[in-house]
């Protein structure tokens, strides 16, 4: 299957449609633009076929537990049902059910198929804009909250997006820096209220 069509993203030259040829390119043949081309697998390869289930010939053999016309190849690793080639869903190596895999997603109880996560970067940094969006005087607040938090987050799973970890310890310096100038801003307010 040959690559789709690719052009030089300055001078919209078309490049070569062989995977082998795009791949080696480093410029651009027309006007020498320094390229950098990374190719997926799956640009290369067809479509896959699906299985199609086995019937049940034998007496006996084992059948699916939603399709009784169907041969069981693996049982369900959640509930143990018989599971045949259609409903067998492979996630991270284990064989799971349609009926498991969408209670367990909506209870959260599927470790491996995780539909969002927390990012603790965004809360610890909402909270140190907080006070200068807000009313200046709860810097100190803000700012302790966020370092407690920046420390109990520290080992927290890291997005799957951004580097959150990073941004965590940006916050660190600004949270102390704001702790600081918060609890200097209370003392000048206390000596100006005397």
């Amino acid at each position: 299957m040959a690559a789709p069509a690719v052009s030089c993203p300055k001078c919209r030259t078309p490049l070569p449609d062989d995977p082998t040829a795009l791949a080696a390119l480093d410029r651009c043949p027309a006007c020498g633009t320094r390229l950098t081309i990374c190719l997926f697998p799956a640009l290369t390869a067809g479509p896959r076929s699906g299985v199609l289930p086995e019937a049940v010939l034998a007496e006996g053999e084992a059948a699916c537990f939603d399709h009784t016309g169907n041969k069981a190849v693996v049982p369900c690793d959640q509930c143990g049902r018989f599971l045949c080639a259609l409903c067998d869903l492979e996630l991270a190596g284990r064989h799971v059910c349609p009926v498991c895999l969408e209670s367990g997603a909506k209870r959260g109880q599927v470790e491996f198929l995780e539909q969002s996560r927390a990012r603790p970067d965004l809360v610890v940094w909402n909270l140190l804009l907080l006070p200068v969006i807000a009313c200046g005087y709860v810097f100190p607040l803000t700012a302790l909250i966020a370092l407690i938090y920046t420390v109990v987050k520290w080992n927290a799973k890291p997005s799957l997006v951004d580097n959150t970890r990073a941004r965590l310890a940006w916050a660190i310096p600004v949270a102390l820096l704001e702790l600081v100038g918060g609890i200097a801003l209370w003392f000048f307010y206390l000596r100006m209220v005397r």
